[in-house]
């Protein structure tokens, strides 16, 4: 994944320009310590960042990772919270080990990608350097996070990968007082849905999603769409579609089985848009359409620097 938009979009967005390829100079050692496969086209990596040190990045952002033998560098976005990759001594005197997480999806035609996609066995325990980069980010720039009211994260598919170091970094956020316990979060979550009798282990984040709002880690709503091909007629009707509830492991997650709309960011909103954010990732044709409508005078009319925005391909 990387944050693109052409010229025109970022003059019309002058506070959201995303910077291609803006990162740090620092390339990092990290360790393949586990390896995760959600399902048959995604498998989330846990890095171990050796010798008790600490890695700084910004949730949303993502990693140029270098593999061996494969002379390009690959661009997958972090999904992790900064906090996991401080080494820190805990009440108990012991340093957790501080690691990154990464999801990953299965591109054969991707060398990195395909490099990581090997054999578990093969790959396990094989060292990789890492370089941070990106600018979709949290905290946002220019705005004061302890002011905000509400906090709307709008993902689509594999979007969801920085909106989750996101949400896990605005959860440790109000638990050390930068954002008020009174500020509402909302997700609103889109993947393709995967049939009965849908298989929580093996739908991205979903578990650690239901959880972080069930035990109130922030306070607000998740709320998860479902969505299957559609020929025009079902299209039109898509609204009307009922949902249905997928079982989280003792919490109940309901779902709508449609796309994301405007209405459903709207109602997140209510009346604090100038008291709010929103960050949009996901494919670039809805990541377009819901910063337009978003902006528009004809749609929620937000200011444009309340308008956070990465696309994925």
């Amino acid at each position: 994944m990387a944050a693109t938009c052409l010229r025109a979009e970022l003059d019309r967005f002058p506070r959201l320009r995303v910077e291609i390829r803006l990162k740090t100079l620092a390339l990092h050692t990290v360790i393949i310590q586990h390896v995760n496969q959600v399902n048959d086209s995604i498998r989330v990596f846990r890095f171990m960042i050796p010798n008790q040190t600490t890695i700084q990045f910004s949730a949303g952002q993502w990693l140029d990772v270098y593999v061996p033998t494969v002379s390009k560098a690959g661009g997958f976005t972090i999904t992790s919270a900064p906090s996991a990759a401080v080494a820190q001594q805990g009440l108990d005197g012991q340093v957790p080990q501080a690691y990154l997480e990464l999801a990953i999806q299965k591109s054969p035609n991707n060398p990195p990608a395909a490099w990581l996609w090997q054999p578990v066995p093969v790959i396990m325990n094989a060292e990789v350097k890492v370089r941070v980069g990106g600018s979709f980010v949290w905290p946002p720039a220019g705005i004061d996070v302890s002011s905000l009211r509400k906090v709307v994260l709008v993902a689509g598919g594999v979007g969801i990968n920085p909106l989750m170091s996101i949400l896990t970094a605005i959860a440790d956020d109000v638990k050390h007082g930068k954002v008020s316990e009174s500020c509402e979060v909302t997700m609103l979550y889109s993947m393709k849905d995967p049939g009965p009798p849908r298989d929580v282990t093996k739908m991205l984040f979903l578990e650690r999603l239901a959880w972080l709002f069930a035990e109130r880690m922030v306070r607000g709503t998740f709320r998860l769409f479902l969505t299957r091909p559609l020929d025009t007629q079902q299209r039109n009707a898509v609204s009307n579609m009922d949902g249905g509830m997928v079982n989280c492991h003792g919490f109940e997650v309901k779902f709508a089985s449609r796309r994301i709309s405007l209405s459903d960011i709207a109602s997140a909103v209510g009346d604090d848009k100038d008291s709010a954010v929103v960050y949009v990732c996901g494919v670039p044709t809805m990541t377009d359409e819901m910063v337009e409508k978003l902006v528009s005078n004809d749609g929620l009319g937000m200011g444009r620097d309340r308008i956070m925005f990465e696309k994925w391909w």
